[in-house]
């Protein structure tokens, strides 16, 4: 083969390759709305905190049976006491200094998830300590993941607004998706509203790779 042959094919080469490349980075980065139905094949991780509270309770359940989702729900070393001042006066301190929280021995490994959902109630008008705890320990293993919250609240709440921007800042360094917030307590309702709230999610094809 003559030298100009092999120049050529070289470069013949190393141009399909290129163009490989970038055919490939075009596909990754198209966005595609799976749904319920694609999204259920697919590893993805739902971890809560709930106080004992019911409508959270109903929420994960309901998200689970709908995508399969794998369900971790979070808790201290120390359970919250029963009596409810005890337990209000010890959330207030641990929201005054979260590095304090200590989390029970679980691990979590939040690599083998598409798409990690964090859902949580509201009290005193704030997210969960000890889910807040599992998001400042993990904040590495958050970026670029894509990440979802769900917040629920009582209609008495007069302010969940500091909820929902701790979420959106905190997971800022993920690829979020809408948050999904509700006090609606009717499970078919609720069933509804998660439904719609899936179909509407946009993902990159890559993410789900």
């Amino acid at each position: 083969m003559s030298k100009k042959k092999l120049v050529l094919f070289i470069t013949i080469g190393i141009l399909f390759i290129f163009l490989f490349i970038i055919g490939f980075l075009v596909y990754s980065h198209q966005t595609v709305k799976p749904g319920v139905k694609n999204l259920a094949k697919e590893k993805i991780g739902v971890i809560y905190c709930s106080y004992n509270n019911d409508g959270v309770k109903d929420i994960v359940d309901i998200i689970s049976k709908k995508i399969k989702a794998e369900v971790i729900e979070l808790k201290p070393a120390v359970a919250y006491p029963t009596n409810k001042e005890e337990f209000v006066k010890r959330v207030d301190t641990e929201n005054a200094d979260i590095s304090k929280v200590v989390l029970d021995n679980k691990i979590i490994d939040l690599r083998k998830y598409k798409l990690v959902i964090f859902a949580t109630p509201v009290l005193r008008n704030k997210t969960c300590p000890v889910l807040q705890k599992f998001i400042d320990d993990n904040a590495p293993r958050i970026v670029n993941k894509p990440v979802a919250s769900v917040v629920r609240y009582e209609q008495t709440d007069k302010d969940i607004r500091e909820t929902l921007d701790y979420l959106y800042y905190r997971l800022h360094d993920g690829k979020q998706k809408p948050n999904f917030v509700t006090y609606a307590r009717d499970k078919k309702q609720l069933e509804y509203e998660i439904g719609l709230w899936f179909d509407e999610m946009e993902f990159e094809r890559g993410d789900l790779r």
